[in-house]
């Protein structure tokens, strides 16, 4: 005897009423071959057999739909969400094109100033902070710092004077 077909004692009995039958045919829907007994007839175990695997295709299919839907009503949910406090925010933050090219462009400059000048301004935080530490006083620091600037600034003018080739 092959694993498919089912052992004698399993079989149901001709002489069973519809009522019976029906039973049967439902443990064997529910249970497939795990049923205590199953239909006598072959061909009834094969078309309820396939009816089970439709119907658990079928019910995996809808659980996949509906998380898909409980997913797509809970990203809409929040959207909606946020556009009902972000459509007031937005009005203040982009009204116009204008607005909207001023923003890109001080966003633009202040990239371009942070990836050149960027090593400059970190490296003044981390001069001051010792310095702050070490007990100099910032007023002192701001003089020095303009009188070195002031010298560098004539420094450069002198060397422009002094190239004829830069005055024309």
């Amino acid at each position: 005897m092959s694993e498919s077909e089912p052992s004698p004692q399993q079989i149901q009995n001709p002489q069973e009423t519809t009522l019976q039958k029906t039973r049967t045919n439902l443990a064997y829907l529910l249970l497939g071959s795990r049923a205590s007994t199953v239909p006598s007839s072959r061909r009834v175990r094969t078309a309820l057999t396939t009816a089970r695997y439709l119907i658990r295709y079928i019910i995996r299919r809808v659980l996949r739909y509906a998380k898909y839907a409980v997913i797509g009503a809970t990203v809409a949910a929040a959207a909606g969400t946020l556009g009902v406090f972000g459509g007031g925010l937005t009005f203040f933050a982009a009204p116009g094109i204008l607005t909207g090219m001023g923003i890109g462009l001080l966003t633009g400059v202040i990239k371009f100033g942070w990836r050149h000048r960027g090593n400059h301004f970190r490296s003044d935080l981390s001069t001051m902070r010792s310095r702050a530490q070490a007990g100099h006083d910032g007023a002192e620091d701001e003089a020095l710092d303009a009188e070195g600037e002031a010298r560098r600034l004539d420094q450069e003018k002198s060397e422009r004077r002094r190239d004829v080739w830069m005055r024309v």
